[in-house]
């Protein structure tokens, strides 16, 4: 299935995934993978940001 690769539908997917890397870290046992999964989630939404600034 291809998706559109519009702008809006890359920011959709984005924050889709920090969310679902979110879930993952709040049900993560492991304090360290915890932990790189909520790094991996903010750099993300960071990345994101700075996309949308940049436009």
């Amino acid at each position: 299935m291809d998706l559109p690769d519009t702008p809006l539908e890359r920011t959709r997917r984005t924050r889709e995934r920090a969310e679902e890397l979110g879930r993952a870290a709040d049900r993560a046992t492991d304090p360290e993978h915890r932990q790189r999964l909520r790094e991996k989630a903010r750099r993300l939404l960071g990345d994101e940001l700075e996309g949308r600034e940049g436009n």
